[in-house]
């Protein structure tokens, strides 16, 4: 596809969109676009076949119904609140951290926006796989080059960012596992993946990914077998829904990221744990230990108290839930 036919159709889609709902004439699109009533129609085709849901009505035009869930740069746009972002939509990709490296490394800016519609290889921590179905989830990655200060923050931060985007686009009350997991409904919906590349020359980070993936709505048929019983999806009956949740967690992200403010954050984050004073078990790489959650401080760590009293500031690592 050339050039043209390519940003004919990208143009299409943003008129839909800022129309969604409404049926737009070829004519007219024509017309706004100063293309040919071929161009649009040649659009419209290579729209419908990515998969976007387009109504056409003989003698009305075309639309995008009030309630289809396409996701899209033009969709993610028409919901942003802050600028100096590059949106980047694939059809599918192993994982949007992958593909959001390798554009780092070549030399993207902060602020370039990968986004997946479908994952094959998504990744979650510890090399599990993130399950990522098409029509039903946001999945994305961000390029960042971060200041020292920032980067023990940026999973922290996109914890919240998530946790209060989900809410902002209509979607259920959320609240955060330590310390990457959403939950809605006392179930996952949601996991994020940071991970950086050194600047061995200045000892600092040369660029950092956060990878974010959000059940927004229930996959055709349902969740996998092995997840079914301890995910959930969070924003189900809303219009527009995935485009909705990619903006407004790109909003909160950004303002949180730009105007950093340690404190803010950390207070954000305390507020929406569901482990103060919970018993866990502490995953270390030789045993499992039991122990109450006391506190959340001020740089995000866990602060455990063991059955022999004893205690401990975890920054990192894995806790599981003694329901």
């Amino acid at each position: 596809m050339d050039k043209t036919t390519v940003g004919t159709k990208e143009n299409v889609l943003k008129t839909l969109e800022e129309n969604r709902g409404r049926y737009v004439s070829g004519a007219e699109l024509a017309h706004t676009l100063g293309v040919s009533r071929t161009a649009v129609w040649k659009a419209i085709a290579a729209l419908r076949e990515d998969g976007v849901r387009i109504d056409s009505l003989t003698g009305g035009g075309y639309r995008l119904p009030t309630d289809a869930n396409t996701l899209s740069k033009q969709g993610i746009e028409k919901y942003l609140a802050c600028g100096g972002l590059d949106i980047r939509v694939y059809k599918e990709a192993d994982s949007s951290n992958n593909v959001a490296k390798s554009l780092a490394a070549d030399g993207a800016e902060e602020g370039t926006v990968v986004v997946a519609l479908e994952q094959f290889g998504g990744k979650g921590r510890m090399g599990r796989r993130f399950y990522s179905p098409p029509e039903s989830g946001v999945y994305f990655s961000f390029v960042l080059r971060p200041s020292a200060a920032v980067v023990p923050y940026l999973t922290v931060l996109a914890a919240v960012a998530v946790a209060e985007g989900i809410e902002l686009a209509g979607g259920k009350h959320t609240s955060i596992k330590w310390v990457n997991d959403v939950f809605a409904d006392g179930k996952k919906c949601c996991g994020i993946l940071t991970e950086a590349v050194a600047d061995l020359e200045c000892g600092g980070v040369e660029f950092a990914v956060v990878g974010i993936g959000i059940n927004v709505t229930q996959p055709y048929g349902g969740f996998a077998p092995e997840i079914r019983d301890i995910a959930t999806s969070v924003c189900d009956g809303i219009d527009d829904a995935r485009n909705k949740v990619a903006a407004q967690v790109l909003n909160k992200f950004f303002e949180y990221y730009r105007d950093f403010d340690k404190q803010r954050v950390s207070r954000a984050y305390k507020e929406r744990s569901f482990l103060l004073g919970r018993e866990i078990t502490v995953v270390k790489p030789d045993c499992e230990l039991h122990a109450t959650v006391k506190d959340i401080d001020d740089r995000c760590r866990l602060i455990v108290e063991y059955a022999d009293e004893t205690s401990e500031a975890l920054a990192a690592g894995e806790v599981r839930l003694k329901w």
